[in-house]
């Protein structure tokens, strides 16, 4: 069993992850080009030239800066730049006055670069945003139509996309990208069953052998939907393997262990749970003990054990919290059923 760390999908560079390689990679170019700039001789008028064309390479930096983290990232790199174009940093400022001027040109040009990219890159991140806000909008209201077609309530997908995204931030999964991934998985994890006739999907009775074989075809139907969009092609790969087991004994692949995307073993738990912590046709709404209960019973065979041992961890009430965001109520445990002799006591106390 691989430990939680493997979990993690962020890309790294030198050796760090996130926002933290960024910062890194945006350093280490600074320095270098700083480097390469004092390995010149400073007086040799030979090298002018040379010493001016790596001052200008400071403008990867600023500009690299300005799109991973705006205004205050461009700002940094062009501090750095001005102090060592400057000669505030080890690098001496020019005798001439011609020479002054094109120092202090320079300098303006990083300043202005600066600002224009990083005005730029942020409008461009508004737009990227307020198109991702729309998409999910759709989504969302796709799943909830869905919902209100096989479950009577349009909250079922978004309260385990909900609870798929915080089980996932517990496995320590942080990139932002595979926690979308993530939460448009389980939001869609059901949208096959547009392609499911009514007289199976809302069937009060058990299925036939029959009825299960086309009922069973929902997953490759959605996955085959969602692959068709460029942005839905991550979540696909869940929907197409939410209904795999750990032990290999799930459908439609028969995949075992970590052959199952992260997503689908993340949204297994998360599925079980929520069908137990829910009123559904078949039975009342069971409590997170029992549920929780059940859930480590499947470990090893139903579930992947790291995921439950993650599940575990999570504090109820953060659980009954998105419960309750998506109407829902959640009890901790079950309330105890009375013995006849209990209630014969409370009828006939005098008894």
């Amino acid at each position: 069993m691989s430990g939680m760390g493997d979990y993690s999908r962020e890309e790294s560079i030198f050796g760090f992850s996130g926002p933290v390689a960024r910062i890194a990679a945006a350093t280490i170019i600074l320095v270098a080009i700083t480097v390469a700039l004092y390995s010149l001789p400073e007086k040799s008028s030979e090298w002018i030239r040379s010493r001016e064309m790596i001052r200008k390479l400071y403008l990867f930096p600023i500009l690299l800066s300005a799109m991973w983290f705006g205004a205050r990232g461009a700002a940094s790199s062009t501090v750095f730049a001005t102090l060592v174009c400057g000669g505030l940093a080890g690098n001496a400022w020019p005798e001439e006055v011609s020479s002054q001027v094109e120092r202090v040109g320079e300098v303006a040009v990083f300043w202005l670069v600066g600002a224009l990219s990083a005005s730029f890159f942020e409008q461009q991140k508004r737009f990227v945003g307020q198109i991702e806000v729309a998409n999910d909008n759709t989504l969302i209201a796709l799943a909830a139509a869905l919902d209100v077609r096989e479950h009577n309530t349009g909250v079922h997908s978004q309260r385990v996309a909900d609870y798929t995204l915080r089980l996932a931030r517990e496995t320590g999964v942080r990139d932002k990208d595979t926690l979308d991934v993530f939460w448009r998985g389980a939001l869609l994890h059901d949208v096959g069953k547009i392609g499911i006739p009514d007289q199976v999907l809302l069937k009060p009775g058990p299925l036939s052998g029959e009825e299960w074989a086309v009922m069973r075809n929902h997953p490759e139907v959605g996955s085959r939907m969602l692959r068709k969009i460029e942005f839905l092609r991550g979540p696909s790969e869940i929907v197409l393997s939410h209904h795999e087991r750990y032990d290999g004994a799930g459908y439609p692949r028969k995949l075992k262990g970590a052959q199952i995307t992260l997503g689908a073993r993340l949204f297994a738990v998360i599925d079980v749970y929520d069908a137990l912590t829910t009123d559904r046709a078949y039975h009342t709404a069971r409590s997170h003990t029992d549920a929780l209960n059940k859930i480590r019973e499947g470990s090893g065979t139903h579930f992947d054990p790291a995921v439950v041992a993650a599940f575990a961890k999570i504090p109820f009430e953060e659980l009954r919290e998105i419960a309750k965001k998506n109407q829902t109520p959640l009890l901790f445990a079950s309330t105890p059923v009375p013995s006849l002799h209990q209630v014969a006591s409370v009828l006939s106390p005098g008894s």
